[in-house]
Formats: C-alpha cells, structure tokens, sequence
C-alpha cells in the first residue's frame, strides 16, 4: 500500500496518469490527493517495514512535494536513503496499477533486496531528484502524481521515475556481475543525487527543471546516463 500524508494538503482532487512509452496512456485516475493504494502485498510487510519507510519521510516529504522557497529541507545520510528506499517501494508498488502484462517488468530481487535491507543497494542502483513543474500532461486537470517505468537494456534493468507536486525522484536498478558497481549519473542540469547517500542533502536547488528537460529525463536519451566500473 502506498498512502502520502496528506498534513497541510489542500482538500482537492488529483489526475494520476499512467504513460506509456509511446504516450498513450494506459491509466486515468481521479482521486482525492495521497488516496491511491496498491493492494499487493501481505499484511506483515505492509504494517511492517513498509510503514516504518512511510514513517521515515513524513517528516520531510510534504515541503519537497509543495516546492515552495519557504521550506529548505536538509537530509542527513539515513534520511536519503530512507526517501530513496520510499521512492522505490512507492514505483514498485505502482507498478502493479498497470495492466497486468506490464507487473513483471520490476525483477524479483529488487523486491527481495528492499525488503530484507530497507535501502537501495549502493552497488547496482543509483538515484537522483529533481524540482519539477506542475503540468495537465494533456488532460483538464493539473497532474499532481505522475510514475513512469521502462526497461535498461545496455546495462540491463530497470529506470523508474516518480513525481509527488514538485518534487521527482529518478531510481535506476541495473542486473550486474558482482565484480561491477553503477557509476553516479552524469551532469545534469537541475538534478541532485540522492543515492547513494552524500553527508548533507540540501533542498530545493537554485531553478526548478523545464518542461523540455523534464521530458529528457523521462523518455529521451538521458534516462540510462551512466555505465558501470569495476567494483572497488
């Protein structure tokens, strides 16, 4: 289940589109805001370890969707991979919102991997954020929830992007022999890096992502901006 606190959010509804990578859209939902659940997984892990990440961001979360210059949120090392590890479990659980031939695409190990270690792992995956515009992405309504999920194929895995109002967050998992680890993302105007973890995480950055740059990093050629090396 997937439920984002709703504290000091305005008493609206929301669009929350599924694209396809061809941009048909395959979802179409309205919905009051953080009301939306994904209904997957067992009882335990759900009041468990996947509360405890809910817990872990509520603090922090409502500033980085509402984007506002009145919030700076500053994250210590845990705290980013707490929001890492939230990012992922929230794409993971959206993914089964799909039509049911798309539920395969996420690997069984990643659910595996955060569910026995509660973060990313810091050898095959990587994440970045970003602040980004509010747009009806060709609906009547402002879309405050957007998710995408595509394929790797050079390394291969998976590239899963989700936006909450203004705050987006790209998570990359790769398939790598063990002896590789995936390098940090390449220069980005706008992104900051998220995972693995850095001492102090400064929020938000100076401008705010464009629409072109936020197309490029959804669909276009920056989505794989990385290769692997040899691990240390």
């Amino acid at each position: 289940m997937t439920k984002i606190p709703r504290e000091g959010i305005p008493d609206i509804y929301q669009k929350s589109v599924v694209v396809d990578l061809d941009g048909t859209i395959l979802r179409d939902v309205r919905h009051r805001f953080g009301e939306m659940t994904a209904k997957c997984v067992c009882r335990d892990c759900n009041s468990g370890w996947m509360n405890d990440l809910e817990e872990g961001v509520r603090p922090f979360l409502l500033p980085l969707i509402l984007g506002t210059d009145e919030f700076v949120v500053i994250l210590d090392r845990q705290m980013q991979s707490d929001l890492a590890a939230w990012a992922m479990k929230t794409i993971m659980m959206f993914s089964f919102t799909n039509p049911k031939e798309h539920h395969g695409v996420i690997p069984a190990a990643d659910f595996a991997y955060l569910c026995r270690y509660r973060r990313l792992s810091t050898r095959r995956m990587i994440a970045r954020a970003f602040h980004m515009p509010i747009r009806a992405y060709g609906t009547d309504e402002e879309v405050l929830f957007e998710w995408h999920l595509r394929k790797s194929v050079r390394p291969k895995g998976i590239v899963g992007f989700l936006r909450l109002g203004h705050f987006g967050i790209q998570v990359c998992s790769m398939r790598l022999p063990g002896d590789r680890r995936l390098n940090k993302f390449e220069e980005f105007p706008n992104a900051m890096p998220l995972w693995p973890p850095t001492e102090r995480w400064v929020w938000p950055p100076e401008e705010k992502c464009d629409e072109g740059m936020m197309d490029a990093v959804i669909h276009g050629g920056h989505a794989r901006p990385f290769g692997t090396s040899k691990k240390q």
